[in-house]
Protein backbone atom coordinates (compact mmCIF):
# COMPACT_ATOMS: atom_id res chain seq x y z
CA UNK A 1 0.00 0.00 0.00
CA UNK A 2 1.13 3.39 -0.94
CA UNK A 3 1.11 5.94 1.86
CA UNK A 4 1.09 10.02 1.82
CA UNK A 5 4.76 9.94 3.57
CA UNK A 6 6.35 7.84 1.41
CA UNK A 7 8.98 9.64 -1.26
CA UNK A 8 8.56 9.82 -4.90
CA UNK A 9 11.55 6.64 -4.76
CA UNK A 10 9.42 4.66 -1.92
CA UNK A 11 6.54 4.45 -4.22
CA UNK A 12 7.98 3.39 -6.94
CA UNK A 13 9.60 0.75 -5.36
CA UNK A 14 6.43 -0.03 -3.75
CA UNK A 15 5.04 0.07 -7.38
CA UNK A 16 7.50 -1.91 -9.29
CA UNK A 17 7.56 -4.32 -6.23
CA UNK A 18 3.94 -5.26 -7.99
CA UNK A 19 4.77 -5.95 -11.55
CA UNK A 20 5.91 -9.59 -11.67
CA UNK A 21 2.21 -10.56 -10.50
CA UNK A 22 1.09 -8.39 -13.01
CA UNK A 23 2.92 -9.64 -15.99
CA UNK A 24 1.87 -13.33 -14.79
CA UNK A 25 -1.58 -12.41 -14.64
CA UNK A 26 -1.40 -11.50 -18.45
CA UNK A 27 1.08 -13.48 -19.72
CA UNK A 28 -1.75 -15.93 -21.37
CA UNK A 29 -3.84 -12.51 -23.30
CA UNK A 30 -0.06 -11.95 -24.80
CA UNK A 31 0.36 -15.31 -25.95
CA UNK A 32 -3.30 -15.39 -27.33
CA UNK A 33 -2.64 -11.80 -29.22
CA UNK A 34 0.34 -13.08 -30.58
CA UNK A 35 -0.80 -16.22 -32.04
CA UNK A 36 -3.83 -14.03 -33.56
CA UNK A 37 -1.42 -11.67 -35.41
CA UNK A 38 0.37 -14.38 -36.66
CA UNK A 39 -2.36 -15.95 -38.58
CA UNK A 40 -3.80 -12.44 -39.45
CA UNK A 41 -3.07 -10.96 -42.64
CA UNK A 42 -4.06 -7.30 -41.41
CA UNK A 43 -0.60 -5.37 -40.76
CA UNK A 44 -2.42 -2.96 -37.98
CA UNK A 45 -1.26 -3.31 -34.35
CA UNK A 46 -3.90 -4.44 -31.85
CA UNK A 47 -4.37 -3.17 -29.06
CA UNK A 48 -5.69 -4.74 -25.69
CA UNK A 49 -6.84 -2.51 -22.29
CA UNK A 50 -7.21 -3.93 -19.02
CA UNK A 51 -7.76 -3.44 -15.73
CA UNK A 52 -6.12 -5.20 -12.52
CA UNK A 53 -6.85 -3.83 -8.79
CA UNK A 54 -3.17 -5.10 -7.05
CA UNK A 55 -3.83 -6.79 -3.29
CA UNK A 56 -1.57 -4.19 -2.67
CA UNK A 57 -4.07 -1.51 -2.90
CA UNK A 58 -2.66 -0.29 -6.63
CA UNK A 59 -4.60 -0.55 -9.79
CA UNK A 60 -3.54 -1.34 -13.19
CA UNK A 61 -4.17 -0.59 -16.39
CA UNK A 62 -2.21 -2.74 -18.51
CA UNK A 63 -2.00 -2.08 -22.21
CA UNK A 64 -0.71 -4.74 -24.58
CA UNK A 65 0.65 -3.47 -28.38
CA UNK A 66 0.77 -6.96 -30.51
CA UNK A 67 2.56 -6.48 -34.02
CA UNK A 68 3.63 -9.05 -36.81
CA UNK A 69 7.30 -8.47 -35.19
CA UNK A 70 7.44 -8.17 -31.64
CA UNK A 71 4.66 -7.20 -28.77
CA UNK A 72 5.09 -5.01 -25.76
CA UNK A 73 3.11 -4.56 -22.62
CA UNK A 74 3.11 -1.14 -20.78
CA UNK A 75 2.12 -0.87 -17.44
CA UNK A 76 0.65 2.15 -15.65
CA UNK A 77 0.18 2.09 -11.94
CA UNK A 78 -2.97 4.49 -9.90
CA UNK A 79 -3.48 4.90 -6.50
CA UNK A 80 -6.03 7.00 -4.17
CA UNK A 81 -4.30 9.43 -0.94
CA UNK A 82 -6.44 10.52 1.68
CA UNK A 83 -6.02 14.06 1.81
CA UNK A 84 -3.91 13.84 -1.35
CA UNK A 85 -6.22 12.55 -3.78
CA UNK A 86 -4.83 10.19 -7.37
CA UNK A 87 -1.83 9.64 -8.27
CA UNK A 88 -0.31 7.51 -11.30
CA UNK A 89 2.91 6.32 -12.38
CA UNK A 90 3.99 4.51 -16.03
CA UNK A 91 6.81 2.72 -15.90
CA UNK A 92 9.57 2.77 -18.66
CA UNK A 93 12.32 0.47 -18.76
CA UNK A 94 14.87 2.38 -16.73
CA UNK A 95 12.18 5.13 -15.67
CA UNK A 96 9.20 6.45 -14.25
CA UNK A 97 6.78 9.39 -14.75
CA UNK A 98 5.00 10.47 -12.31
CA UNK A 99 1.74 12.39 -12.13
CA UNK A 100 0.60 14.36 -9.13
CA UNK A 101 -3.48 15.32 -8.37
CA UNK A 102 -2.71 18.39 -9.95
CA UNK A 103 -1.64 17.07 -13.17
CA UNK A 104 -5.16 15.18 -13.21
CA UNK A 105 -6.69 18.24 -12.56
CA UNK A 106 -5.15 20.57 -14.52
CA UNK A 107 -6.12 18.03 -17.66
CA UNK A 108 -9.66 17.95 -17.09
CA UNK A 109 -9.65 21.72 -17.20
CA UNK A 110 -8.01 21.88 -20.32
CA UNK A 111 -8.37 18.77 -22.17
CA UNK A 112 -10.79 16.20 -21.12
CA UNK A 113 -14.17 17.46 -19.49
CA UNK A 114 -14.54 14.20 -17.78
CA UNK A 115 -16.20 14.96 -14.32
CA UNK A 116 -15.32 11.76 -12.28
CA UNK A 117 -11.79 12.45 -10.91
CA UNK A 118 -11.15 8.73 -11.11
CA UNK A 119 -12.60 8.66 -14.75
CA UNK A 120 -10.39 11.54 -15.67
CA UNK A 121 -7.61 9.75 -14.71
CA UNK A 122 -8.19 7.02 -16.33
CA UNK A 123 -9.14 8.67 -20.13
CA UNK A 124 -5.72 10.72 -19.67
CA UNK A 125 -3.63 7.14 -18.82
CA UNK A 126 -5.70 4.72 -21.51
CA UNK A 127 -4.71 7.02 -23.96
CA UNK A 128 -1.03 8.31 -22.47
CA UNK A 129 0.67 4.55 -21.89
CA UNK A 130 3.73 5.30 -24.38
CA UNK A 131 5.53 8.82 -23.43
CA UNK A 132 8.41 10.20 -24.91
CA UNK A 133 10.50 12.60 -22.89
CA UNK A 134 12.95 14.92 -22.67
CA UNK A 135 15.36 16.38 -19.80
CA UNK A 136 15.53 20.27 -20.74
CA UNK A 137 18.21 22.96 -20.00
CA UNK A 138 16.26 24.91 -18.49
CA UNK A 139 14.90 24.63 -14.74
CA UNK A 140 11.47 24.47 -12.60
CA UNK A 141 10.88 24.88 -9.59
CA UNK A 142 14.71 24.85 -8.62
CA UNK A 143 15.25 21.36 -10.25
CA UNK A 144 16.26 20.11 -13.74
CA UNK A 145 12.98 20.96 -15.86
CA UNK A 146 11.63 17.92 -18.44
CA UNK A 147 8.85 18.06 -20.40
CA UNK A 148 6.90 15.04 -22.56
CA UNK A 149 4.28 14.02 -25.17
CA UNK A 150 2.11 10.97 -25.82
CA UNK A 151 -1.42 11.57 -27.23
CA UNK A 152 -2.18 15.34 -26.80
CA UNK A 153 -0.64 18.17 -25.93
CA UNK A 154 2.59 18.98 -23.65
CA UNK A 155 3.81 17.72 -19.89
CA UNK A 156 5.63 19.31 -17.76
CA UNK A 157 7.64 18.83 -14.99
CA UNK A 158 11.06 18.17 -13.46
CA UNK A 159 13.71 15.73 -12.99
CA UNK A 160 13.78 13.88 -9.85
CA UNK A 161 16.37 11.03 -8.28
CA UNK A 162 15.81 7.17 -9.15
CA UNK A 163 14.70 7.93 -13.18
CA UNK A 164 11.60 9.71 -12.03
CA UNK A 165 10.01 12.40 -13.84
CA UNK A 166 7.58 14.10 -11.98
CA UNK A 167 5.11 15.60 -14.02
CA UNK A 168 2.94 18.37 -12.35
CA UNK A 169 0.82 20.41 -15.20
CA UNK A 170 -0.86 19.66 -18.30
CA UNK A 171 -0.76 22.21 -21.30
CA UNK A 172 -3.29 21.38 -24.17
CA UNK A 173 -2.42 22.23 -27.68
CA UNK A 174 -4.10 26.00 -27.73
CA UNK A 175 -1.61 26.93 -24.72
CA UNK A 176 1.53 26.41 -26.57
CA UNK A 177 4.07 28.94 -26.99
CA UNK A 178 5.83 28.93 -30.22
CA UNK A 179 8.94 27.50 -28.32
CA UNK A 180 6.80 24.86 -27.04
CA UNK A 181 4.92 23.66 -30.37
CA UNK A 182 8.73 23.54 -31.82
CA UNK A 183 9.84 21.21 -28.91
CA UNK A 184 6.07 18.90 -28.95
CA UNK A 185 6.69 18.59 -33.04
CA UNK A 186 10.19 17.40 -31.75
CA UNK A 187 8.88 15.02 -29.14
CA UNK A 188 6.36 13.72 -31.25
CA UNK A 189 8.67 13.05 -34.09
CA UNK A 190 10.51 10.75 -31.88
CA UNK A 191 7.41 9.14 -30.01
CA UNK A 192 6.75 8.46 -33.71
CA UNK A 193 10.05 7.08 -35.11
CA UNK A 194 11.48 5.18 -31.76
CA UNK A 195 11.06 1.98 -32.33
CA UNK A 196 11.63 2.09 -35.74
CA UNK A 197 15.24 0.28 -37.51
CA UNK A 198 18.35 2.32 -38.83
CA UNK A 199 17.31 1.26 -42.37
CA UNK A 200 13.70 2.58 -41.87
CA UNK A 201 14.75 5.88 -40.20
CA UNK A 202 16.99 6.88 -42.83
CA UNK A 203 14.42 6.59 -46.00
CA UNK A 204 12.42 8.64 -43.61
CA UNK A 205 14.43 11.55 -43.04
CA UNK A 206 15.52 11.10 -46.67
CA UNK A 207 11.62 11.76 -47.28
CA UNK A 208 11.85 14.63 -45.03
CA UNK A 209 14.59 15.96 -46.93
CA UNK A 210 12.75 15.82 -50.21
CA UNK A 211 10.22 17.20 -49.01
CA UNK A 212 11.61 20.10 -47.38
CA UNK A 213 13.15 20.83 -50.81
CA UNK A 214 10.21 21.06 -52.67
CA UNK A 215 9.03 23.58 -50.59
CA UNK A 216 12.49 25.61 -50.46
CA UNK A 217 12.33 25.16 -54.84
CA UNK A 218 8.31 26.92 -54.82
CA UNK A 219 8.08 30.21 -55.95
CA UNK A 220 6.91 32.88 -53.58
Amino acid sequence: MIVATMSLEEKLARVRADVARVLRKYERKVAEMQRAMRVSRNKVPTLHHAYYPSPDHIDWIVTIRCTKKKDKVFLTAWWHINGVGLEAMVLGVDSAFYFDSHFFQRYRIRESDVVGAADNLRTFLRANYDITMKRLDSERHGMREAAGVAHDGLFVGTVRPAGIIAFDTYLSNDMLRGDQQALQRELQYHAHTKDWNAARLQQYRKWLDEVARMFDDEPE
